[in-house]
């Protein structure tokens, strides 16, 4: 094809999207003519075989693509119209078919590379097929694919560009969405190496063709990994809609030299599977070149594809509406857009998008979900800090030995790619997980591998995984060390997770830290490559929401065996095995350092020593701190343990079928009888404490409870307590944070062997330390309480409390896992434990948890309704005071107004057999006001808040709260705006003068200076309301951040203001920032996402994007007709509507 026939535009387009949809860095080799020629029409064109209908009256397309070299597609089964009406469900018996056909050359010049062109062909002629202007029904009609032999990798390669450019090509969103069903018939997928799958599809093609075309040597390798790689990026996009993948039961002959010919299974079920996740198989009694004509399989085979087709297209139009639905939601609510903005003809472009695994809740088999990513294209892309290596230690352990094939392993599936072009096509995410008991050392492995590779990678994350909260810590800490989030800003964890699962998905190096590409490293990419390692996560199933896509790599330790399948369909890890005699045998003589001493038969000795501790890491590293700390010799060790191998097996008193496994005597390995009676009682205590971190002076604190009462207590007790256990390397120690951390195994066989009447007092002496440390946000019980009470109380919303919080919070969860273990404990002790329990619920709603958390407040109501005690009642009030709190800032206000109410009646009760008022009771009145003003009830709402001004008053306690904050905006409501003014003004004049200007205590005079720039608004003073907004605004960013749903609630007024002044783009961002926010849980906040998209639709419209602010609008009504079930004429809302939608304090 001739330059001259391409229009410039066109030239440029076909370059652009190649080399952005292709992914193959061998194309930047390519000359341009032999590139556009390749990209030309006459690559590939779709046929329209059936033509009984016109197209807009059709019910499904069916796609066929026939493999290399095959021609005969009309006697397909698909092609007949008498078949189609017996397969096709009900309500979809007019079928659109059509052919693509593609031609390639079959000479020497013969390449894979020209194969896959077909795939962007195919997506342009679907594209031009499905267009057709006035007719909406295009994008929901299902499209059908049925691939024969080689024509597979064509519809794959299409799909994954699609996949990759959803962000650019809108018309790919909808072809991808409206792809219902999948038929691979002898499609080959992958073999067990590039090699192998090379030399697969050229035996096929061999077949196909009827030709024997060779590939150069020098380009074999290549042509190799971009079979392989088109298999994994396939798999990597987790393809959420049924496949059914046809495989040969009947050889095939292949002609090898004149009159020379052998037979062969080409595709057999291993090598066409996809790993797709509603992938179904089925087997024809077909040879490879007759499975597309399947009407000559026997009649049970054909049965099931019939099924197949039937049940799949049965109600798949009303699926791809729901998918549009969805799409329309990213489209309307995060896609960002700036008025200066070039655009490609005139089109909107939705944010980039991904096809993901990771599935929400009422999702279907046939769901295909479509996750935005973080836009590359925000304003204010925050700077990455590159390279960003957090490690637990960035020294390796000098006893590590053996475990080298492991490692070798680990690194040929993890490590990135070492060329450019492996680099081009690897666009999958790769994972490995170490799976074992405990001891077995995985956690070393996984450490080691990351420290030997460390320079592999832009981007090393050790994630403790055991637990929720530690993966939100985690991931918090990981944000604000790639600069994700300044810690000023890092308040949420949900919006921290988000926003490190957006940069992992798209993770785009700042410019300076691209290199040229004439280096030859493999960090020359614009993507950085990154290695997360999830240890311990022995629930896998929590990871889900922590899961990272995008091209990087996944190291996973657990115990649980199906963590080698995790969010995937191919299994990749091993079963983790004890060491070998003779490197069980080397690490024994690296700790014990009986090579520097010669021993008679020490290797010998070692080699039995290692035999008897059944190999595992962990019992060598222990003995071998209790032949130290004993200095006995080898000889001695092997005679004291057959002596004590007579003891009782600690199995007995237990049924642990993980700790079963283990070959020897777990209570003469440790030896914890060899222990000091104060050292163990700590180890005992440590057992019921985090495992990973432990902080020092919560264990000198609990040091003083293990020595007799007559001993007075120095901190050198507690060092002596802590070298023995590090001698016996029964712990670890972090010299530079002051922390320490025990071994799960250590803590499960201490906890074993604790005696009944040894557990009790154990948990007691627990719960009172955590209890003790922890600042309570609960006002003081009324009554002089008789448990013991928090460190501080009334710390409600104080950010500065946070840190502690945080540090205490895995202690009071690993306390909370084993509580249902527990019997006999004592009534003071499961209040107490309640009350802490209540306390680290709230503390996560004030870091942006919104629901679950952790189940703690379900423990803490059932311990509470069963127990019998003077300060029960006011626990429980405390309870329904949260819970009532949470469900207000959630939109749950029925719910909400039921605890608010129970919270106040039990208080109240307090109060009155008292006699008394307290700030218990103030609280009670301030939170039924907010109940009563959100249910219209105003003036009772009022009464109520005007009651707690009067108690604090009189309790010359007086500091002006957020309660100000809502006594002026129902005075608002009242039209009482003299009222209103005096109010808040005085307010902020007293917070001034006592925590000073711009306080940070909490978002208190924030709240204050929202309503005053809402009055400020009312009165027409619209400079001063701005300015009061922007005041607020700030004052929310520096103390709560800039992901709290409060914060964005301001953003809102903010961009109204914005766009009275005219500033249309900044506008534009601060809605789409508040949308951002909200849409972290958008089921919760979906008041709020419907108002401020409904903004965002008249900006839209104000700026003459009429195509998008239509969206907009739509996405707004829909979103407002789910939250008050009312179909509504979208023309006669107003912004007074949607304004009522939302919390009065928000509005």
């Amino acid at each position: 094809m001739a330059l001259s026939l391409l229009t410039s535009k066109y030239k440029s387009l076909i370059i652009e999207r190649l080399a952005l949809t292709l992914s193959i860095g061998a194309f930047r080799s390519l000359p341009l003519l032999h590139l556009l020629t390749m990209a030309s029409p006459s690559v590939g064109r779709l046929r329209e075989i059936s033509q009984s209908c016109q197209t807009n009256d059709a019910d499904v397309d069916i796609i066929l693509i026939p493999g290399i070299g095959i021609t005969s597609i009309e006697t397909w089964p698909f092609c007949s119209q008498e078949w189609l009406k017996r397969v096709l469900p009900s309500g979809s018996k007019i079928a659109r078919v059509l052919a693509f056909e593609f031609s390639t050359s079959l000479d020497d010049k013969f390449s894979w590379e020209e194969v896959l062109i077909g795939g962007y062909q195919l997506l342009q002629e679907l594209a031009k097929a499905r267009s057709s202007p006035g007719h909406t029904r295009e994008t929901t009609r299902p499209i059908f694919c049925v691939c024969h032999s080689l024509g597979g990798l064509v519809l794959k390669q299409a799909l994954c560009v699609a996949n990759e450019q959803l962000q650019r090509y809108d018309e790919y969103r909808d072809l991808v969405n409206a792809v219902s069903g999948i038929v691979f018939l002898s499609t080959p997928h992958m073999a067990a190496s590039s090699d192998d799958t090379f030399n697969t599809f050229m035996t096929i093609l061999k077949m196909t063709s009827r030709k024997t075309i060779k590939v150069p040597s020098l380009r074999t390798e290549k042509e190799a990994q971009l079979l392989s790689g088109l298999a994994k990026r396939f798999e990597g996009i987790y393809f959420r809609t049924p496949v059914l993948s046809i495989y040969e039961k009947k050889e095939t002959r292949i002609s090898e030299r004149r009159f020379k010919s052998r037979t062969e299974i080409l595709v057999s079920k291993s090598t066409c599977t996809t790993h797709a996740p509603f992938e179904k198989f089925l087997g024809l009694s077909l040879d490879h070149k007759d499975t597309c004509n399947f009407f000559k399989a026997p009649e049970l085979e054909t049965s099931l594809l019939n099924a197949f087709v039937t049940e799949t297209l049965q109600g798949a139009e009303s699926i791809i509406s729901t998918r549009l639905k969805d799409l329309e939601f990213v489209y309307a609510t995060v896609s960002s857009y700036s008025p200066t903005q070039s655009e490609i003809a005139g089109a909107d472009h939705a944010e980039p998008m991904d096809l993901t695994g990771n599935a929400t809740d009422g999702s279907t088999q046939m769901d295909c979900e479509i996750v935005p990513k973080v836009s590359s294209q925000e304003t204010s892309r925050p700077k990455v800090r590159l390279p960003c290596i957090m490690l637990d230690t960035q020294v390796s352990e000098p006893s590590f030995c053996g475990r080298e094939e492991i490692l070798e392993h680990i690194g040929k599936e993890l490590l990135p790619p070492t060329t450019k072009v492996t680099s081009s096509l690897d666009t999958g995410l790769r994972q490995f997980a170490l799976c074992g008991m405990g001891g077995l050392g995985k956690t070393e492995i996984a450490r080691e591998f990351a420290l030997r590779h460390k320079d592999d990678f832009d981007v090393v994350l050790w994630v403790r995984a055991d637990e929720i909260a530690k993966l939100n810590n985690c991931y918090q800490q990981i944000s604000m060390e790639l600069g994700l989030e300044e810690p000023s800003e890092c308040k949420s964890h949900v919006v921290s997770r988000e926003l490190v699962k957006g940069w992992l998905a798209n993770p785009l190096k700042n410019p300076e830290n691209v290199d040229d590409d004439s280096h030859t490293n493999i960090h020359t990419s614009s993507e950085a490559t990154w290695l997360i390692i999830f240890d311990n996560a022995d629930k896998p199933d929590i990871l889900g929401d922590y899961w990272p896509q995008g091209n990087g790599s996944v190291l996973t330790t657990s115990r649980d065996p199906l963590a080698k399948r995790l969010f995937s369909m191919r299994t990749s890890g091993i079963n983790l095995e004890p060491l070998s005699d003779e490197d069980g045998a080397l690490l024994l003589m690296r700790l014990t350092g009986a090579g520097e001493e010669p021993e008679d038969n020490a290797e010998e000795l070692a080699n039995r020593i290692s035999h008897k501790l059944g190999g595992v890491p962990m019992a060598i590293s222990q003995m071998a701190g209790y032949i130290g700390r004993q200095e006995l010799s080898l000889w001695e060790f092997m005679d004291l343990y057959n002596d004590e191998a007579e003891h009782a097996d600690l199995y007995d008193k237990r049924d642990d079928s993980m700790m079963r496994a283990y070959p020897h005597r777990i209570s003469t390995v440790w030896a914890f009888d060899k222990l000091r009676p104060e050292a163990r009682r700590l180890l005992e205590i440590l057992a019921f404490l985090d495992p990973d971190v432990v902080q020092e002076d919560l264990v000198v604190e609990a040091s003083t409870a293990v020595f007799p009462k007559d001993v007075a207590f120095k901190n050198s007790h507690y060092r002596d307590l802590r070298t023995e256990l590090l001698q016996s390397s029964l712990i670890r120690r972090n010299k530079q944070k002051n922390e320490l951390s025990v071994h799960r195994l250590v803590q499960d066989v201490i906890k074993a062997q604790l005696s009944e009447d040894m557990i009790q007092p154990t948990v007691d002496l627990v719960v009172h330390l955590l209890w003790a440390n922890w600042p309570s946000a609960m006002p003081k019980p009324s009554q002089v309480p008789e448990l013991p009470q928090p460190k501080a109380n009334n710390k409600r919303l104080e950010v500065g409390r946070w840190p502690v919080c945080a540090a205490l919070y895995p202690h009071v969860l690993r306390l909370h896992q084993l509580w249902g273990s527990f019997a006999d404990i004592s009534t003071t002790t499961k209040l107490q434990f309640a009350s802490l329990l209540n306390d680290a619920a709230w503390y996560q709603s004030e870091r942006g948890l919104t629901r679950g958390f952790d189940g703690f407040f379900d423990t803490a109501m059932d311990i509470c309704e069963n127990a019998e005690h003077p300060d029960k009642d006011s626990l429980l009030s405390n309870i329904h005071f949260c819970l009532g709190a949470i469900a207000a800032d959630t939109n749950i206000h029925e719910i909400s107004r039921q605890h608010k109410e129970k919270s106040f009646d039990i208080q109240y009760r307090i109060s009155q057999s008292l006699g008394t008022v307290d700030e218990r009771l103030a609280l009670a009145y301030s939170e039924r006001s907010i109940s009563r003003i959100q249910d219209g009830r105003v003036e009772e709402g009022i009464a109520d808040l005007k009651r707690e001004k009067e108690i604090r008053l009189s309790l010359g306690v007086y500091v002006p709260l957020s309660r100000e904050a809502n006594l002026g905006l129902a005075y608002m409501l009242q039209g009482e705006l003299a009222l209103c003014e005096t109010l808040l003004v005085e307010s902020l004049g007293t917070r001034e003068k006592i925590f000073g200007k711009n306080d940070k205590e909490s978002f208190r005079t924030g709240r204050i200076l929202y309503a005053l720039g809402n009055l400020r608004f009312l009165q027409g003073k619209f400079d001063e309301s701005y300015a009061c907004h922007q005041q607020a605004w700030e004052q929310f960013r520096s103390t709560i951040g800039d992901r709290n749903h409060r914060t964005a609630d301001v953003a809102h007024r903010i961009a109204e203001h914005l766009i009275r002044l005219q500033r249309h783009e900044d506008a534009v961002n601060v809605i789409n920032d508040a949308l951002k926010t909200w849409s972290f849980d958008p089921e919760s906040y979906k008041p709020e996402l419907a108002r401020t998209t409904f903004l965002k639709a008249r900006l839209l419209a104000k700026l003459g994007k009429t195509q998008k602010a239509a969206v907009t609008l739509k996405v707004a009504c829909r979103l407002r007709k789910e939250v008050t079930g009312k179909v509504e004429d979208s023309s006669s809302l107003t912004s007074e509507d949607f304004d009522r939608l939302v919390a009065f304090w928000s509005r």
